[in-house]
């Protein structure tokens, strides 16, 4: 398969040369920063070399991103075996809230452009409303219905994508487990 990307045209957000900063200095070397075909906001159409997050949205765009954040908000939301977790979002607000914060974060680092505003205070500061569930059986559960969802709205036609999102979920789970002080090693297990 041949590809000719971008499909969507990706443009910088609020945070997404911070974030590819932090991801490259703690994954690779300085130098990698120099590296076009890494820090390029398009995906190479060559699917030997490696995806980045900050490229996802020259790919899928933002139906598809919407779409799977929506998805995995009706699953949290539809959870009544663990309402100690699901009730901690429907308190906070309807689906659409949910959906509509997300994806201006999501797309707003993966390329979409800038629609996060309020940086990652503003996230710190949400995710603070919910600390009880900021645990590492609240971040499993997270990554249940996330990995229900992507293996649903599964992505056959570039298959670097699912890996990407992998490591791009597997990228915050560890900052927020640092962050709100939870046994991250757990979450390492999860399918990546």
């Amino acid at each position: 398969m041949t590809f000719n990307y971008p499909n969507y045209v990706p443009n910088y957000g609020n945070l997404t040369e911070k974030i590819m900063k932090e991801f490259i200095l703690n994954y690779y070397h300085k130098q990698t920063l120099e590296n076009k075909e890494i820090t390029n906001l398009v995906a190479s159409n060559d699917i030997t070399k490696p995806l980045y997050f900050w490229q996802l949205y020259s790919i899928l765009g933002e139906t598809y991103i919407e779409d799977l954040i929506r998805l995995f908000y009706t699953k949290l939301f539809k959870d009544n075996k663990n309402k100690w977790f699901s009730d901690e979002f429907i308190e906070i607000g309807s689906i659409e809230y949910h959906v509509k914060g997300q994806k201006k974060f999501w797309l707003d680092i993966m390329g979409g452009g800038e629609y996060y505003t309020g940086g990652e205070k503003k996230l710190h500061n949400y995710h603070k409303l919910v600390k009880n569930i900021m645990t590492v059986d609240g971040a499993n559960l997270w990554m249940k219905h996330m990995n229900d969802a992507l293996d649903e709205m599964i992505y056959n036609e570039d298959v670097r994508v699912r890996k990407c999102m992998d490591v791009f979920l597997k990228y915050f789970m560890t900052k927020y487990a640092i962050e709100f002080d939870f046994n991250f090693f757990s979450i390492m297990k999860t399918k990546l």
